[in-house]
């Protein structure tokens, strides 16, 4: 008989008598308002990832289950395994038993795998107790103390299962007394073979970590080196039938136990960083053990939030594992389902952040993570100018050729879209710095007694309102930056740490898109640049001032039409000062063409309050300081008719 053709035959007459609803019923409660028995349709919260809101379905009808959240997707068989963490002989032996139906003996179960999956199971476990029993030990106290001083407390030690490795072959010598030979113990992973053949056991002289599956049972270890003397300071168990690094992240089971919208999901690197990350309150905090990511972790990250944030050390390596990171996840990326990313100060881990800097620096951290698509820009878009078409097309067809890869066609889609306008904003900016440089003029910088005057009449440390304004405006609603680009870029500012911070507003928000709801990070960024100071003068400038009610406007469409008129209000001031220049230069030196300068920026600052008071429809309010100021100096004046 053909026992494939047999196999089909058992698992359809499985099928045929059991009920796909009381199977899955032992690990779910059903969400009885959207439930109907009747039509064999149920539905729950979906046991393998957190969530609140019933996105997990299953049909009678068709014997088959679906989440659309995480897309689990299988039938009876599929189902046990994945929430069970068994084979599928171990799946069809329950079902069988479950429905009665009687297995023939053809069926090749492969009892000896079946039975050497169980003997590394139960040796791993007894080495954990093992190793935590060793630490309970006096000898061991000062391995206690260490974990203590690094900030854990004897509760955490326990829920962690932390524990000791004792002198070498004394766990082989426990486990052999339990009757495991030495090449079980090898299989398990806790010992290695030297070149003449001989054991000798692979965790000596480490505080031990237990890794366990998603079900919370110990299948690995990892060991930290407390000699400082070993090649390696973190080792991990080999891979083994139980254990494939691949497949498994570190405290996954312990994180599943947290609803998905209850706290953000933290990646770390390693265990004693995860650890210490569920000490100061992130509980939902995982490992990948290593800088290195598979595409299998990946989707078990995105079983437990839809959006992990995955932090890495301030290092070289994480910077390249991060962009490693883009390969793995864009064929798998999915709508709904992306990641964000971390990059601690340089030179420090988890670990060492919060000791030294405290929660509220990491809480700040998590805030200011960088979304999957602007480590991607990043990544391609360098400080290069990419001044030619060939430079761009070149850039351009990089960008592409990654996005391709992108399998789900709805992500593609909206990748592209975003990266051309992206690129387009991108080049304009390239652009006009370049055209500023060929067709830069030469405009003489205000006179230190002009620039004395404009502060004695003006705004804390010298700064105007107008120019104040301006600069808030663009740190708060920082999508104005793409729609006036190019007025932005020719506001002429007199102060040169305005002039400075100007164009760092302008670099920063168009290479990374910044829009009026992420103004956070363009603000932090400024900081960082050394402009806080200069910011806190700027707000200050700007209370009780027109237009100030920009800043709580909602509606972009508003926010544009108030900054125009902050144009206006700039264009103005800028001829006020010019006005005064030219006052001051006919005074050193009584010239026609001194004197002509003045009229004709007079003339162009009342032109432009009349049409400005055309456009808002109220009477022009003309100054008089100047013909105040002409009865003062007119004997100087050769005026002609």
């Amino acid at each position: 008989m053909n026992t494939q053709k047999t196999s089909n035959n058992v698992t359809e007459e499985i099928k045929s008598k059991i009920s796909m609803s009381d199977i899955v019923q032992k690990y779910v409660t059903w969400d009885n308002k959207k439930s109907n028995p009747s039509r064999g349709s149920y539905w729950a919260c979906c046991p393998f990832h957190s969530e609140k809101t019933a996105s997990f379905t299953v049909d009678n009808h068709k014997n088959t289950y679906h989440c659309f959240g995480c897309n689990a997707h299988g039938d009876a068989f599929k189902f046990l395994m994945d929430i069970e963490n068994i084979d599928f002989p171990e799946a069809l032996r329950r079902l069988a038993d479950a429905s009665g139906v009687n297995l023939p003996e053809k069926i090749n179960f492969d009892p000896v795998e079946k039975q050497k999956r169980e003997i590394i199971q139960c040796i791993n476990e007894e080495a954990k107790k093992f190793f935590i029993n060793e630490l309970s030990k006096s000898e061991n106290a000062t391995v206690f103390d260490y974990l203590i001083k690094r900030g854990l407390a004897k509760d955490n030690i326990e829920q962690f299962e932390i524990g000791v490795t004792a002198k070498r072959g004394v766990l082989v010598r426990h486990l052999n007394s339990l009757g495991y030979n030495e090449k079980q113990i090898f299989d398990a992973g806790l010992s290695a073979k030297n070149d003449d053949g001989e054991y000798y056991e692979r965790f000596i002289n480490r505080i031990t970590f237990p890794i366990n599956d998603k079900n919370g049972r110990t299948i690995a270890f990892g060991g930290r080196d407390l000699t400082n003397k070993a090649p390696a300071k973190y080792l991990n168990s080999p891979e083994t039938i139980l254990f494939q690094k691949k497949n498994i992240v570190y405290n996954y089971h312990n994180a599943k136990q947290i609803l998905a919208n209850d706290s953000e999901l933290i990646v770390c690197e390693g265990y004693f960083d995860c650890i210490t990350l569920y000490v100061n309150g992130f509980h939902k905090s995982v490992a990948t053990m290593g800088t290195s990511m598979s595409a299998a972790q990946i989707q078990l990250l995105w079983q437990l939030s839809n959006l992990p944030i995955l932090c890495y050390d301030g290092d070289t390596a994480g910077v390249n594992a991060a962009n490693r990171i883009i390969d793995i996840i864009f064929p798998i990326l999915k709508p709904g389902y992306s990641m964000k990313f971390i990059f601690l100060p340089e030179g420090m881990d988890p670990d060492e952040l919060l000791k030294k800097r405290g929660k509220n620096e990491m809480d700040k951290q998590i805030t200011d993570a960088i979304p999957l698509i602007d480590l991607f820009w990043a990544n391609f878009i360098t400080s290069s100018n990419f001044g030619t078409p060939e430079e761009r097309a070149n850039i351009e067809n990089q960008l592409n050729k990654m996005m391709d890869k992108i399998e789900n066609a709805e992500v593609k889609k909206q990748y592209k879209l975003e990266i051309r306008d992206r690129l387009s904003a991108y080049w304009r900016s390239k652009s006009f710095e370049s055209n500023r440089v060929f067709f830069k003029t030469t405009k003489k910088k205000p006179s230190a007694k002009l620039l004395q005057k404009f502060k004695t009449n003006s705004e804390e440390d010298g700064i105007s309102w107008q120019n104040s304004i301006f600069i808030l405006s663009l740190i708060r609603c920082p999508e104005l930056v793409a729609e006036f680009m190019d007025e932005i870029s020719l506001a002429e500012l007199l102060d040169e740490r305005v002039i400075a911070l100007k164009e760092n507003i302008f670099k920063f928000v168009i290479e990374n898109k910044v829009k009026n709801d992420q103004s956070i990070l363009l603000v932090n960024h400024l900081k960082d640049l050394g402009h806080a100071g200069l910011i806190e003068t700027i707000e200050r400038n700007t209370n009780e001032k027109m237009h100030a009610n920009l800043l709580d406007d909602v509606n972009i469409e508003d926010a544009k039409v108030k900054f125009r008129n902050i144009l206006n209000e700039l264009e103005k001031h800028r001829l006020a000062n010019d006005l005064e220049a030219a006052k001051l230069s006919y005074f050193e030196n009584a010239t026609d063409i001194n004197e002509s300068k003045i009229y004709e920026l007079k003339r162009e600052l009342d032109d432009f309050k009349k049409l400005e008071s055309q456009v808002h429809k109220h009477e022009p309010h003309l100054e008089k300081k100047f013909d105040k100021w002409y009865e003062e100096n007119k004997s100087r004046l050769e005026r002609k008719d």
